[in-house]
């Protein structure tokens, strides 16, 4: 059997070229299956297996030598497939000549390719995880997600998309852009019933919306798109305990068929995220009072036992005239009304101030920082609107010392008692209540 018959025979593709004029001399019946043409001799190598008009640029007609092979890997786009490559120099009829036998590895390529995108999965998803859960805030969560997720899909945007209060709008909450996009504008978008919008929120599963696929139905959702340069946007759904939304890629330029990683971190970042809000709730309710939303006795005692900033400081001792009557006589809803309104002019009043309720009708503003002419201002501000906004009667007083760290349990005492002095004034005889 002949070399050209011992070719023949084998599986890979074979063929042999001049390296400097690019004819092909030979080709194996393998590679004869796969040209275009039967008449393959003299014509050149690039036109026949590559599909070029002239030479490739990844020729390597340059590297090769008599002795041993060139060994490289190359993805033929006119054949679709991916070859192991073993390139030689020979000697044929008695002229130098390239000799090439390729290795069909399309299969292996494919599933080491889709290994690796598997890897590359499972990391991104758990640097997310790692990242929200070591996120300071509930907004650094989400961004450090969006981040990840934006990297993951090569996107140019990231975002959360959420369902406004009022249940007719949604609106994005937060935004990350890739460092070589252009900034995109996400208005709040209103809902109506067979909205794509809509239909996005009732999806349960991740949803891809291509500007130019969308029927005439939603052309005006096209143009928008197109407009703000967007060509394909990758949604997927917020579980419901976070509350309805999406969480959404611009113009994946890579995965946009694989919806895995996406949907999987709307789970964890709407999961984590309605955690850490219902967190901040239960610690926003363990520091405030929940009629007034001013802070608590609590945070006082701590402002209290915390360090004490240096300088200056006012306290103010506010009390509500008769409370209690106006309870009895007018009913709760009243006196919430009185507390409610009483705590509206304390915060005009003493902006950036430490405002406490302390007990059903007492309050106590710290004001630290403050000189003792702007603290009597404030104080003179607040008898007035309090005196000309309210028909009820509140007791005020205040005391200002240079250094907060020497007793503020004291000035807060002289407050007290400035504040006491003052209701005296009101009833002309010693009242308590």
């Amino acid at each position: 059997m002949g070399p050209q018959n011992l070719l023949d025979a084998l599986d890979e593709i074979v063929y042999v070229s001049d390296p400097n004029t690019y004819e092909l001399l030979y080709a194996n019946r393998r590679c004869r299956s796969l040209l275009p043409t039967r008449d393959y001799k003299g014509k050149p190598c690039y036109a026949l297996l590559q599909g070029q008009p002239a030479p490739c640029p990844s020729c390597t007609n340059a590297r090769l030598t008599p002795d041993k092979f060139y060994v490289w890997e190359f993805n033929n786009p006119s054949m679709g497939r991916h070859f192991l490559l073993k390139d030689k120099l020979i000697d044929w009829d008695g002229r130098p000549a390239r000799l090439e036998i390729a290795v069909d590895i399309t299969e292996q390529e494919l599933l080491s390719r889709d290994t690796a995108r598997k890897l590359e999965t499972e990391r991104t998803l758990v640097e997310c995880i790692r990242r929200l859960m070591d996120a300071a805030s509930s907004r650094e969560a989400a961004q450090a997600v969006l981040s990840c997720v934006g990297g993951f899909y090569q996107a140019s945007h990231a975002f959360l998309l959420e369902l406004h209060a009022s249940g007719r709008s949604v609106h994005c909450t937060q935004l990350w852009t890739a460092a070589d996009a252009e900034p995109l504008e996400l208005p709040s978008i209103s809902l109506s019933n067979g909205s794509l919008l809509n239909r996005l929120l009732e999806s349960p599963q991740a949803q891809c919306i291509l500007a130019d696929r969308l029927g005439p139905e939603y052309r005006q959702v096209a143009a928008q798109m197109q407009d703000a340069g967007v060509s394909a946007l990758l949604f997927a759904p917020l579980p419901h305990t976070f509350g309805r939304g999406l969480l959404g890629v611009a113009n994946a330029a890579s995965g946009i068929n694989d919806t895995r990683v996406l949907e999987s971190l709307a789970y964890f970042v709407g999961s984590e995220l309605s955690r850490r809000r219902l967190q901040s709730r239960l610690e926003y309710q363990n520091r405030h009072d929940a009629l007034t939303g001013l802070e608590n006795r609590l945070q006082y005692q701590r402002f209290l036992a915390g360090p004490i900033p240096a300088g200056p400081i006012g306290a103010v001792f506010c009390d509500i005239n008769s409370l209690k009557q106006i309870n009895d006589r007018c009913g709760h809803s009243r006196g919430d009304a009185v507390i409610m309104q009483t705590a509206d002019v304390l915060r005009a009043c003493f902006p950036g101030a430490h405002i406490y309720r302390m007990s059903g009708d007492e309050f106590v503003v710290l004001c630290p920082g403050v000189t003792q002419a702007r603290f009597e201002t404030m104080l003179a501000k607040a008898r007035d609107r309090l005196a000309s906004e309210t028909d009820y009667g509140v007791s005020l007083g205040g005391a200002w010392h240079a250094c907060a760290r020497e007793d503020l349990d004291e000035l807060v005492r002289a407050a007290d008692e400035s504040m006491y002095a003052d209701k005296q004034e009101h009833y002309g005889v010693p009242e308590h209540g």
